[in-house]
């Protein structure tokens, strides 16, 4: 109910039934006052966020990691990094261990804003705290570096992933890798990381193989392009159709073994 009020009428009348719990004898938990912190936070109504973390301290109802990172949320949200940097440190003082997700909160907003030099800062941190970064934690480092071209960089952070501590990566880190090879025009770079992510069974996007197809071709390398293609078909996806237009104007004439392909593009309804 506090849940669905908050979406619909707004935080007054959420605090109403909040209050209104409290009359009728239930006591408000950690979540219920999480979800009011973070309407606020999402709101930039930060004074309030922390009048109701000051207000859960005083009813004994103590924050946890999470209350801290909705709160730090909300400052990023607010462009106040340093702030919210403040409070992940200062939150173990007032007994709330920090988590990976506190860290995670301020490593996305280094990402957003392209400062990658302190997203290290903190991966040493983290480190230096004996904490292991999570699935979560590589997929923020992956997608803003990609996201920035340091393309080289991320695939490190994938490699030390996998090898460094043991993790698998989930389908949305090897899409985002395959994804910023291709941006960057490094596209056999690309088809081996597509390779490394058909081996665990995770299937890429229908423009993800198409955007390989595409760079392979015009590359010349149409054995590959061609495999890319049989992987297409296997799992029924079709290329776009400004991805067959650029196969189109490559193809004919311009690349040795292009008239089989673009048959067999026809053939699979690729346009």
């Amino acid at each position: 109910m506090l849940k669905g009020t908050l979406r619909t009428d707004g935080y007054e009348s959420a605090r109403q039934l909040f209050d209104d719990m409290r009359k009728r004898g239930v006591s408000p938990s950690v979540v219920s006052y999480n979800m009011l912190i973070g309407f606020a936070g999402r709101n930039r109504e930060l004074s309030k966020a922390h009048g109701l973390k000051e207000e859960m301290i005083r009813k004994e109802i103590y924050p946890n990691a999470t209350t801290y990172a909705i709160l730090m949320k909300g400052m990023c949200s607010s462009e106040n990094y340093a702030a919210a940097k403040k409070l992940m440190f200062d939150m173990e003082y007032r007994g709330c261990r920090t988590k990976v997700l506190n860290f995670g909160v301020l490593m996305s907003d280094c990402g957003r804003r392209g400062d990658f030099d302190e997203m290290k800062r903190l991966l040493a941190e983290m480190r230096l705290r004996k904490m292991r970064p999570d699935n979560v934690t590589y997929s923020i480092l992956v997608n803003y570096l990609c996201g920035s071209d340091r393309v080289d960089e991320a695939y490190m952070m994938l490699v030390e992933m996998e090898v460094k501590e043991g993790r698998k990566p989930s389908a949305a880190v090897y899409r985002m890798m395959v994804d910023g090879f291709c941006r960057v025009r490094e596209f056999e770079k690309g088809l081996g990381v597509l390779n490394a992510m058909m081996v665990l069974g995770h299937c890429p996007r229908a423009e993800t193989f198409g955007r390989l197809v595409v760079g392979l071709v015009e590359g010349g390398r149409v054995d590959e392009a061609w495999f890319v293609m049989g992987e297409m078909e296997k799992r029924k996806l079709v290329l776009a159709r400004g991805e067959w237009s650029c196969l189109v104007e490559m193809i004919c004439g311009k690349c040795e073994g292009g008239v089989e392909l673009l048959s067999e593009l026809s053939y699979g309804g690729g346009g």
